[in-house]
């Protein structure tokens, strides 16, 4: 990095506060001096990422993740270093130097160069639908069929929608006026190659809805046809590119996300025309999936701004399945799901339209959790009224009972779901025990205690780490002590967890906090990190005071236990326990 853009970045840092970008994210609360909340790189449900405001660093005690305030959006939103600054640049209203500096090689450069002409390709892809849509004669049909669909011409406006033109080459031919290559229209997704060898637009005699990243830029599309027709997909999207990862971005989550924050909710519904439709209607918390089955990094998307999320898929088969799928993603991410039940053989765009917004809350409000919804899909597969049906309907029923760990939880719904369809509650029990017996569930009752008893000598490691821990945690922080704390720091005092990190601290002792992080790898940055962002629970003096106790224990083990010593190592080991008494 150039030495006038690294300056640039120091005073980025410098300007912007890691807490208020991280708080954009995840709920934190004050913890010491330091900041807490549930990790967005990994599940947990306690807290143990820590965010300390003095130093500006963030770390996780569970998955290890940490860094700086550059790192952590590096990491959240999946971008470049670079982008990175800019969006920090832009929040401090700094200006960024030119393009050819911040790298640290040509490759770097290169990657950054084509991800910036990917967005302008999009960004102009867009500006060209969207102008074929309002503009032109080969428009109109497209913009009617959105205006049957309830659509005005300021939805079009604010949702920027296009229409590619049925013609095989009319975006590739203005893509290539714009001077961008046919390889660059390739790798955005924008055309595809015939067996010819001849290149045509991917979209062609298509509604189009731009999809946009949580920053409004546009990453990719999504095509509908204006007719169904046997031989075309009803729906069409952009194949991942460099910009564009359908499992990792939402539709409307640019729209919806600062609603999703203010109301602790999220609403998930299929398609395009659904989100819109509601978003028109005031639903602005509304959100969809991208063409693609909901996966567990949709679920950890939502959680950085919402607790608590309502499904609402088709009624059909497939919508019930894809409901499930989502639901179970989302209960294992630790969100709060609960499932809109919508009226048969409508899907959200038509409730809405024809109930609006009130009705749609009125559905809302009566939303039910998993447990409910699983049993009424098996209530309508099964059919309990008949004595066949009701027989196979509690077998089932067993089973998804069984599958609960919480026994209160279990217990409370066994109660319920035997008073709803007239099932005596010992049958259920009696199931549930039996299915629990050939799947091998219940453990041996000591079971808890053989896989979690810690021995006396796992207490002593875990005892001399935390001394070990507490000692470099003051060393790093307490500039002024430095000095006197330099005397101790020897690798052979530590054991092999930290011995490498104490190596580089001796070799760099004159450098401040920052130059060391900066000079290390990313194992021992990790470390360092680790070490900050403890509680600091001694004083100095303390501290000081239990290390050099531990460092005398150590030569008394060893002058006890090793028979191989000569005269002049036990000299040598006395001369130690000497100092370190003194």
């Amino acid at each position: 990095m150039s030495g006038s853009f690294e300056e640039f970045v120091e005073k980025v840092k410098n300007t912007v506060d890691i807490v208020e970008i991280v708080s954009d994210y995840l709920p934190l609360k004050r913890a010491g001096n330091n900041y807490k909340g549930l990790c967005p790189f990994h599940l947990e449900k306690t807290p143990s990422f820590t965010v300390n405001q003095d130093k500006q660093f963030y770390y996780c005690f569970g998955c290890g993740a940490g860094g700086d305030i550059i790192n952590f959006l590096m990491e959240i939103e999946n971008i470049t270093f670079r982008e990175a600054i800019e969006i920090l640049a832009n929040r401090a209203g700094l200006r960024m130097p030119g393009y050819d500096t911040g790298y640290n090689n040509s490759y770097q450069k290169q990657e950054m160069r084509e991800r910036e002409r990917i967005f302008n390709l999009h960004k102009l892809a867009a500006r060209f639908y969207h102008y074929i849509l309002c503009k032109t004669e080969a428009g109109k049909k497209a913009l009617q069929y959105l205006n049957k669909r309830g659509f005005t011409n300021a939805d079009v406006e604010k949702f920027y929608l296009g229409y590619a033109p049925d013609r095989w080459d009319s975006l590739l031919k203005f893509l290539l006026k714009k001077e961008f290559t046919i390889e660059e229209i390739e790798k955005a997704g924008m055309v595809s190659r015939g067996k010819s060898g001849h290149y045509y637009d991917r979209f062609r005699d298509r509604v189009i809805f731009p999809i946009f990243n949580i920053r409004g830029e546009v990453i990719a599309f999504g095509g509908r046809i204006l007719e169904e027709k046997d031989s075309a997909p009803k729906y069409l999207n952009s194949p991942e590119t460099v910009i564009f990862k359908k499992s990792e971005n939402l539709y409307g989550l640019n729209w919806a996300r600062d609603r999703i924050r203010a109301s602790n909710s999220a609403i998930v519904m299929e398609g395009y025309t659904d989100v819109l439709t509601a978003h028109k209607h005031g639903l602005n918390n509304t959100i969809a999936s991208l063409g693609t089955a909901f996966t567990i990094e949709h679920a950890r998307l939502i959680k950085r701004y919402a607790q608590n999320v309502y499904i609402a898929y088709d009624a059909d088969t497939a919508g019930a399945a894809a409901t499930l799928r989502g639901m179970e993603l989302l209960e294992g991410e630790g969100l709060n799901v609960r499932i809109i039940q919508l009226p048969a053989g409508m899907d959200p765009d038509e409730f809405i339209r024809r109930e609006g917004n009130e009705g749609f809350a009125s559905l809302q409000e009566s939303a039910v959790n998993l447990i409910d919804y699983k049993v009424s899909q098996l209530e309508k597969e099964y059919k309990p009224d008949t004595l066949e049906g009701k027989i196979n309907f509690t077998k089932a029923l067993v089973r998804l009972l069984a599958g609960i760990d919480d026994q209160i939880k279990r217990d409370i719904y066994i109660q319920a779901f035997a008073d709803r369809y007239n099932i005596d509650v010992e049958t259920i029990n009696k199931g549930i025990r039996q299915y629990h017996s050939k799947s091998g569930k219940i453990k041996d009752k000591n079971y808890n205690y053989r896989y979690t008893k810690i021995d006396n000598k796992t207490r002593d490691k875990q005892n001399i780490n935390s001394i070990e821990a507490a000692f470099l945690k003051l060393y790093l922080e307490e500039n002024e002590q430095r000095g006197a704390l330099l005397k101790y720091l020897e690798a052979g005092n530590f054991t092999a967890h930290y011995q490498k990190l104490v190596k580089l601290l001796r070799k760099h002792s004159a450098d401040s906090l920052g130059q060391l992080v900066a000079r290390v790898d990313e194992d021992t940055k990790k470390q360092i990190l680790a070490l900050l962002a403890m509680e600091k629970r001694h004083g100095v003096q303390e501290i000081i005071s239990a290390f050099c106790k531990k460092i005398k224990k150590d030569i008394y083990r060893d002058l006890t236990t090793n028979k191989t010593y000569s005269l002049g190592e036990i000299n040598q080991l006395l001369l130690k326990f000497i100092r370190i008494t003194a």
